[in-house]
């Protein structure tokens, strides 16, 4: 996630956490448990498989309404909810997108299903970014869309801010958790194992996430051999240059910029995304051979 602010959460917020679903639940639904947690899983469909991850503050069911029926007709659907996060209970560890890349991987490893394609947006993409880098074996191809390579904060602003005192940081997620539409917390509380009064503790550990310096660098995009469909909106959080940046890091990338668009593009624009994705995932690769 790329700016702490809230227009960020204005405009995921309504669109992903009112798509939460209470029913419909005729998938199977499993926890697996990896690196000393209990990890929520559904699967719906049949056919190759795909893995799809959410962003943050959010879950399987807010994320990809739109996708989940849609795929299921012709792929197998894998729904993961991240430690902490939507029906999987909280750890004491921070929140690192290397962990749950980790998690993700074990997740993979322990359906049995070989090498899968991965569709993550937000977090989720920075989450799948660094799978494709540290487990190429279990990824055939990766769809991301809003990922970012760095925080929305100046170096300066980084630097200040570490220096922040315990209460200076409960501060800011107080105030932070106050500008999030309030169906991100009352979603959050329908389904947590945690408990509706630990979404506290998963604002603040997120607000520490999303200060991370790098997320994940240049270099280590050009390790990245497997076919990637980088999308984003022309609005989104993430710069147009920045995403281009992480188009041209890659090895095989493709690059589509949705037009009218924001950071919420499987709400926003669900068919235009499902389209582009199924194509990507159906046909062969190209991007090399044009000039």
């Amino acid at each position: 996630m790329r700016k702490i602010s809230v227009a960020l959460f204005v405009g995921i917020g309504a669109l992903a956490c009112l798509a939460a679903r209470a029913g419909d639940r005729t998938g199977t639904h499993r926890y697996y448990e990896v690196q000393g947690v209990k990890l929520y899983t559904e699967r719906f469909g049949h056919g190759p498989p795909i893995v799809f991850l959410h962003g943050g503050l959010t879950f399987f069911d807010a994320a990809f309404r739109h996708q989940r029926d849609y795929f299921a007709t012709f792929r197998t659907v894998i729904g993961l909810d991240q430690r902490g996060l939507g029906h999987s209970a909280d750890s004491p560890e921070p929140l690192s997108y290397k962990q749950m890349a980790d998690d993700t991987a074990a997740v993979i490893e322990l359906l049995g299903l070989g090498p899968v394609d991965v569709v993550g947006h937000s977090d989720g993409g920075n989450v799948g970014l660094l799978l494709a880098r540290d487990h190429p074996q279990l990824v055939r191809r990766l769809v991301i869309s809003g990922a970012n390579l760095r925080p929305g904060q100046p170096p300066d602003e980084l630097q200040r801010r570490s220096q922040w005192s315990s209460q200076q940081v409960a501060e800011k997620v107080r105030a932070l958790a106050d500008s999030l539409p309030p169906q991100f917390r009352t979603e959050y509380g329908k389904v947590s194992p945690d408990g509706p009064a630990h979404w506290l503790t998963m604002v603040a550990k997120h607000y520490q996430l999303w200060l991370q310096p790098v997320v994940i660098d240049i270099a280590d995009l050009k390790k990245i051999s497997l076919p990637v469909l980088v999308m984003a909106g022309d609005h989104d959080f993430t710069s147009i240059e920045e995403t281009v940046e992480i188009f041209r890091g890659l090895q095989q990338g493709q690059l589509m910029i949705l037009p009218a668009t924001g950071h919420p593009t499987f709400s926003q624009r669900p068919d235009l995304v499902n389209l582009s994705i199924r194509e990507f995932l159906d046909k062969p690769v190209t991007s090399k051979q044009i000039p």
